[in-house]
C-alpha cells in the first residue's frame, strides 16, 4: 500500500466511526429536522462511496479476467 492510499483509508476508517459515534448519541435525543437531514445525507453518502469501494475491490479481477 502506497503512503497516500494509508491516509485515504485512515480518514475514511474515522468518518465512518464519527458517523456511527453520531448516529449511537443522536437516538431518541431532540435535534431539528435539518440537522437531522445533514446528518441523514452524510451517511447515505458514505453507505454509497463504502459500497463503491466494495465493487471497485471485488470487481477488479473480475475485470482483469474478461480483459
Amino acid at each position: 500500500m502506497t503512503f497516500w492510499f494509508t491516509v485515504f483509508f485512515a480518514i475514511l476508517i474515522g468518518l465512518t466511526l464519527l458517523a456511527g459515534w453520531k448516529w449511537y448519541a443522536m437516538r431518541g435525543a431532540d435535534v431539528g429536522e435539518a440537522e437531522r437531514q445533514i446528518f441523514a445525507r452524510y451517511t447515505l453518502g458514505l453507505a454509497l462511496f463504502w459500497l463503491f469501494v466494495a465493487a471497485m475491490y471485488f470487481g477488479a479481477p473480475l475485470l482483469a479476467w474478461l480483459k
